[in-house]
């Protein structure tokens, strides 16, 4: 969802960061920007948070919101509608012990090449049921779950049901909705073949990442077409130096590209890479 909220001019903007980090500490909250010559400020968010509940931090933080009526109407639903989702059938079997596997493989990989902390604030892009992100919720402070299939996301909404998770976020959007660059941690298996605007996706994740962020993409080797034979997707796998080129022309080194993994399926051998990138640290 996403508000557009007006406030009163003598008030809007005068400490844009604080207001920022305000609005983001609502559980629900995904983005926040402050307009200084509209006098708006707009928020994404999921369901679990209201308008009220915003309006109300805006109120304790000296933003008089003008006109609650005319806000709500601008309340704007950007959740990808079921009939457009390719994954509405897939979504309630894809649990396979053989997509299980493969999780497990490319968490015990990123193990191999990045230490996950505490401190950390990931996000699993593409996150399909969840099968990496909640594997990684326990080693981080925050990571939030991101996937543009509303089927995917109930699937995943329905496990976390019974799981003890306060420090997850899911949303059900495409990655430009995050705005925040406040991100320790990128990671994505086998979602990136499903991307067509790659380099503008790639680029996005860049201005996310805070200095010194990494991001990790696991998935397909370039192939012939035949994993997804009964759909048509983006990329049939990559070229691994074409897609490390991409990833350096947006403010990231790559530091490792290799194959850790093959996968079988319709009697043919997939090869699985990772790829490991890092921004760039703020000079000193």
């Amino acid at each position: 969802m996403r508000q557009v909220i007006k406030v009163e001019k003598a008030q809007c903007c005068v400490f844009n960061n604080h207001i920022n980090r305000e609005i983001a500490s609502l559980n629900g909250v995904y983005g926040v920007n402050v307009n200084n010559y509209k006098n708006e400020i707009t928020i994404d968010h999921t369901t679990e948070v209201s308008f009220e509940m915003i309006a109300q931090k805006l109120e304790e933080n000296g933003y008089k919101v003008i006109n609650e009526a005319e806000n709500v109407n601008n309340s704007i639903n950007i959740h990808v509608p079921e009939m457009n989702d390719p994954f509405a059938v897939k979504a309630k079997e894809w649990d396979t012990p053989m997509k299980v596997k493969m999780a497990e493989k490319f968490v015990h990989e990123m193990h191999q090449n990045i230490n996950f902390s505490k401190d950390h604030k990931a996000l699993d892009f593409g996150c399909g049921t969840g099968l990496v992100g909640l594997q990684i919720a326990s080693l981080v402070k925050n990571v939030i779950l991101m996937d543009t299939s509303t089927s995917m996301i109930e699937v995943l909404k329905s496990k976390l049901e019974n799981v003890k998770t306060e420090n997850v976020k899911v949303i059900n959007s495409e990655i430009f909705a995050y705005t925040q660059k406040d991100i320790d941690v990128v990671f994505s298996l086998m979602a990136m073949h499903h991307i067509e605007n790659l380099n503008e996706t790639i680029d996005h994740i860049a201005k996310i990442l805070k200095p010194g962020g990494i991001l990790v993409i696991g998935d397909l080797k370039e192939e012939d077409g035949t994993f997804h034979p009964e759909e048509s997707v983006a990329h049939n796998g990559f070229n691994i130096s074409q897609l490390s080129d991409i990833i350096e022309g947006s403010e990231m080194e790559v530091s490792k590209a290799y194959v850790y993994n093959t996968i079988m399926k319709n009697e043919k051998e997939y090869e699985q890479f990772i790829l490991i990138a890092q921004k760039a640290n703020e000079p000193t």
